[in-house]
């Protein structure tokens, strides 16, 4: 089935390679391979005005320098044109214009974000990342604060299918690179500053130049974004969500030879804006006047009897939502020539953060007083929360090229000491008026992982125009875990044992007005399964062919791989369980084209992943307890399937546009389990993936105006489209998340000497709200008018906003 599809995928891509190749070279004239460009021509706004042709750009997806044009990898760069017009700050504000790239406009805190490539990712950022994030070929091990401010990026470059060849594990789904400028002897400046609606601030410096001509050069980078919040609370009478960033990054390079160059960075970044407060909504499956209400305005959570009507980008959380995050690291890089055809490479970095604490509300909920039994005011769900995480990483790379044979190999070593100290406010709706909430519960985790990796990739030139593309990384991961769980009471201290020892058996304890489920009983995981190695080939094969100077193609086979690890969710010592490696086989064609003189471009990629041991919850035997438990652990079997198309067209010299589509399609192929023990049925299996939209829209237009020796005007539109989709695994109705989309604009003047800009943009210009994703808060409502009710929390989008820009550069 795999293999079929996959051969289907191909015949079609090639077919169409052979018909576009022909009209290509027709109506091309069959031109020279343009010379590298400063134009970026992954978005055709880029271009506007410049040329009339649409220009090819360096990239180093192979981490080796190729053109965009002729590189057999399925890559959308995002240069610093589109960025500027555009007023992107990080990489969440590309969400849904990059083919094949989702990711939700919002997240716990500004700076921690998730990916998903080709439907491959993972939402909880605690885990793994399945897409790898990497900042001048330095991995960041965690999704925490891994975005960061643009400000000397020189170009950002999404890799879709797996890259677990070049770039390691942890890439299944793909990876995005973050290029920054290297400086050079050259004296180069830039700033922008900018204010926008919500108060918004926005500040960027770059200044770059010789410090020792012919041997040192140095650059310093630094960025402030701040806003007011998006969203009103009525229980705080504020606005919150909001945001207050501010990072910098220092980088010296010493050319000592014409064979001999090492560069030096630093970079940090304080991040103290406010963590995520959700909105709330309501469910009923009997009477539709008690859905899409707000949130418990009156009463108790056993019998509420007010709720508010619902609003959209309001949160009634009763909780401020506090986030003291720092991160940064330093990277030491060393580049030597050792003769023409033979290069070596050395990465050395170490990083780290620590979000100090961070404290998001996960309800929407104000705190309300429990039931009669307990009439203090409780989170019904909420989390109080310290992450710290450092990482030293070691990469030796070999280069060379002989003849008509490239290769890139290397060792590679990695460290992570990730530690959690997670308190879960989850008190859960109560089952009768007289019920006691859940103690709070302290999940305290330590993972150290580390990862040892050799990799080669080879490319033979059959022919001028043919190449082979063979390689393979061989991964081994060893992981220690200590884990555990501490019941605390309503103000976050943990119980003493001594004085209430239900914690150790469970049972209420009257005195603190709380329950102690016999389930979630203090643990440690000392010497039980808390140690594990993996090892995993992921090798890669393909194809590529130059059929025209514009018209190239490939098809590759390639292996990714997830890294195993444990339940950093557990909530008893029987479900603090490891669980298996993810890996995904990935079938791929494609072909890159441009048209008409290089005034038209179509790059098409079709592409089929066939997952194995896919992580997630499932029901799984534990050897510590000897019953069946609800853990994360490895569904059999899934795949998803689908294709990409990204054009960009420059019809005149003042107009260019750009259309990008993504069809994707999941499905669960063994994911299900009958009723074992206590754990009940479950089947997903030829469901879709949560979180995933069929199919992903964008499009775009930019008018270059001359005026004169003043300078060049620029008016530019854009928006994006998505079909609906589900939040959850069964794919129920009412966590269907619709179709929406967005309309996006700019005006930009450039004044005549290019040094300065002035930039108005406007984004979601209707001002439309959507969940991103929905989810139950407990059970439903067990009494009064608003019995059966279900509790609905999740988070949604920015609202319109409106920023005014001047930038300048010498």
């Amino acid at each position: 089935m795999i293999i079929e599809q996959s051969r289907r995928a191909l015949r079609a891509l090639l077919f169409a390679t052979t018909v576009m190749g022909s009209g290509a070279a027709l109506a091309a004239g069959a031109p020279a391979a343009p010379e590298p460009s400063t134009i970026n021509s992954d978005v055709a706004a880029d271009t506007a005005g410049a040329t009339n042709q649409i220009g090819d750009i360096v990239v180093t997806a192979t981490r080796r320098e190729t053109m965009l044009q002729s590189t057999p990898v399925a890559v959308s760069v995002i240069g610093e044109e589109f960025r500027r017009t555009q007023n992107v700050i990080t990489t969440r504000d590309l969400a849904g214009q990059i083919p094949g790239l989702y990711t939700t406009p919002s997240g716990i805190t500004p700076l921690t974000n998730t990916f998903f490539i080709r439907g491959i990712g993972n939402s909880d950022p605690i885990f793994d990342p399945t897409v790898g994030v990497y900042i001048d070929d330095v991995y960041l091990a965690r999704a925490i604060n891994g975005l960061s401010d643009l400000t000397d990026v020189e170009r950002v470059e999404v890799l879709r299918g797996p890259q677990g060849t070049l770039f390691g594990a942890n890439s299944a789904g793909g990876a995005i690179r973050y290029v920054t400028r290297t400086p050079t002897d050259t004296f180069e400046a830039n700033g922008d500053i900018g204010y926008g609606n919500y108060n918004a601030v926005n500040t960027h410096g770059y200044v770059a130049g010789g410090l020792l001509p012919g041997l040192l050069d140095g650059s310093v980078a630094i960025a402030h974004d701040q806003h007011d919040g998006y969203t009103w609370n009525p229980s705080q009478k504020d606005h919150v969500n909001d945001q207050n960033s501010t990072g910098g990054r220092i980088k010296l390079v010493l050319t000592p030879s014409s064979t001999l160059k090492a560069t030096l960075t630093a970079d940090g970044t304080i991040d103290h804006s406010q963590a995520a407060q959700y909105s709330a909504t309501t469910y009923n499956a009997t009477d539709p006047a008690l859905s899409g209400l707000g949130a418990i305005t009156g009463g108790t959570l056993y019998a509420p009897t007010a709720f508010s009507r619902y609003q959209p980008n309001v949160s009634y959380a009763g909780r401020y939502g506090i986030n003291r995050s720092h991160s940064g690291g330093i990277t030491g890089r060393i580049d030597y020539i050792l003769d023409p055809h033979l290069s070596l490479h050395s990465i050395s970095a170490l990083r780290g953060f620590n979000q100090a604490p961070v404290n998001y509300n996960n309800d929407g909920q104000n705190r309300l007083p429990y039931d009669a039994a307990q009439p203090h005011a409780v989170d019904l769900s909420d989390n109080y929360i310290t992450y710290r995480q450092h990482q030293f990483t070691q990469e030796l790379q070999l280069q060379g090229n002989w003849d008509r044979f490239d290769f890139t190999g290397g060792l590679y070593y990695l460290f992570e000491n990730f530690s959690s100290n997670r308190i879960g406010y989850v008190t859960g709706l109560p089952a009768s008026n007289t019920a006691l909430p859940a103690a709070p519960f302290d999940q305290i985790a330590d993972t150290r992982s580390r990862n040892y990796s050799a990799y080669l990739q080879g490319d033979y030139h059959l022919t001028d125009t043919l190449t082979l593309t063979a390689g393979g990384r061989y991964i081994i991961e060893r992981r220690s875990f200590s884990f555990a769980g501490v019941n605390d009471d309503l103000d976050g201290n943990p119980i003493d044992p001594t004085l209430h020892p239900q914690v150790l058996t469970g049972g209420a304890i009257p005195s603190l007005g709380v329950n102690v489920a016999a389930t979630q009983i203090n643990f440690n995981n000392a010497a039980v399964l808390n140690a594990r190695t993996w090892r995993n080939f992921t090798p890669k094969a393909g194809l590529s062919y130059q059929v025209t100077p514009t018209v190239f193609v490939f098809a590759d086979y390639a292996k990714g791989f997830d890294a195993g690890g444990f339940n950093n969710r557990a909530l008893n010592l029987a479900t603090a369980l490891p669980y298996d490696p993810e890996t995904v086989n990935t079938y791929e064609a494609g072909l890159k084209t441009d048209w008409f003189d290089h005034r038209l471009r179509i790059n098409a990629t079709g592409f089929y992943n066939d997952y194995s041991n896919l992580q997630t919850a499932v029901s799984a035997f534990s050897p510590i307890s000897g019953t069946y438990v609800s853990t994360r652990g490895n569904a059999p079997s899934a795949h998803t399937d689908g294709f990409e198309l990204e054009t960009a067209a420059q019809p005149t010299h003042a107009l260019s546009l750009a259309f990008n589509v993504t069809y994707l399609q999941t499905r669960y192929d063994d994911y299900a389990a009958p009723a074992l023990g206590t754990v009940p049925a479950y089947s997903y299996t030829g469901h879709q993936f949560p979180g995933q939209p069929k199919l992903q829209y964008f499009a775009s237009a930019t008018w270059a105006i001359p005026v004169g020796r003043y300078g060049t005007l620029k008016l530019g539109a854009s928006g994006n489209y998505e079909t609906s989709y589900f939040s959850d695994a069964l794919n129920t109705a009412q966590y269907r998340i619709p179709a929406h989309g967005f309309a996006n604009a700019f005006v930009d003047f450039e004044t005549g000497d290019h040094h300065w800009n002035f930039t108005l943009t406007a984004r979601n210009l209707a001002n439309a709200f959507y969940f991103t994703t929905l989810t139950p808060v407990g059970a439903g409502i067990k009494s009064g008018a608003y019995a059966g009710t279900l509790l609905l929390e999740g988070a949604q989008n920015p609202p319109r906003t409106v920023f005014f820009k001047v930038s300048y550069r010498y």
